[in-house]
């Protein structure tokens, strides 16, 4: 028994460094020029060793965004139950969260355009993005109609979600390809006012600095735990969103949302 769960440890524990190296390589040489080689490296373990874990580089790309995923969402999920019941402030909280993670790891970001630029021509990369973006979308319409439905007004909740996140995924990515065109702040306050507008209410510093502390809190203390094997992500409840392309997307993990 105790050399069976050492072992399992250490599968664990390998599986993660591969991961990590995977991000590391990919983030420093992108993903066309990082090979099992320069991923090992950056991993610090023997090359020989990969082919234990994974079955190669497209499958550690794959596992490194369902980890990245899952973290995502943890900050999500922590970040809107900080905020409470309330899914305007929880949109908000969520919108945060993916303004700011890239902010303290860029590598993450790039992590996520590499896997986006190569999923289309992948069959299993591109059902998990898409199995993804769907339960991250339907998360933001649900919070949208509740929003809506407590104000007494009416919105077309799945356009507004699509333009959401589109909105988000394309600051998201003008940032990672010019940071010196806007800061992550700006397009966070952007969109958060944006949200606001859509329900009819003004720009609110009180409302918005309380999302930016839920996020900030729910990331610092999700690096601080970070370990935890990659997951595919829960099916979204009203506190369980679920990490997008900003997001954010993977099979042992959990995802955020966006708002």
């Amino acid at each position: 028994m105790a050399i069976a769960a050492k072992r399992t440890k250490t599968i664990i524990a390998r599986r993660q460094d591969l991961i990590q190296g995977t991000i590391k390589s990919i983030a420093s040489l992108g993903f066309n020029n990082s090979t099992v080689q320069t991923i090992c490296e950056a991993a610090g373990l023997s090359r020989g060793l990969i082919g234990h874990y994974f079955k190669g580089k497209d499958d550690l790309l794959l596992e490194a965004f369902r980890h990245q995923t899952a973290q995502a969402d943890e900050d999500t999920r922590q970040a809107i139950r900080a905020v409470g019941d309330d899914p305007l402030q929880r949109l908000l909280a969520a919108t945060s969260v993916t303004f700011t993670r890239p902010a303290n790891s860029r590598e993450n970001a790039l992590v996520w355009l590499a896997f986006c630029g190569v999923a289309p021509w992948n069959a299993s990369m591109n059902e998990l993005h898409s199995r993804l973006y769907r339960r991250y979308r339907s998360w933001i319409q649900r919070m949208m109609e509740q929003a809506a439905a407590e104000r007494g007004i009416e919105i077309d909740a799945k356009r507004a979600a699509l333009t959401y996140a589109q909105m988000v995924d394309g600051f998201y990515i003008g940032w990672i390809m010019d940071k010196g065109a806007y800061s992550l702040q700006e397009a966070n306050q952007i969109v958060c006012d944006w949200v606001l507008g859509l329900f009819g209410e003004q720009p609110s510093k009180k409302r918005k600095d309380a999302a930016i502390k839920a996020a900030t809190d729910s990331i610092l203390g999700g690096n601080a735990k970070s370990s935890g094997a990659a997951g595919e992500g829960r099916a979204p409840g009203n506190d369980q969103p679920v990490a997008a392309g900003a997001a954010s997307r993977k099979k042992t993990r959990q995802k955020p949302i966006q708002t």
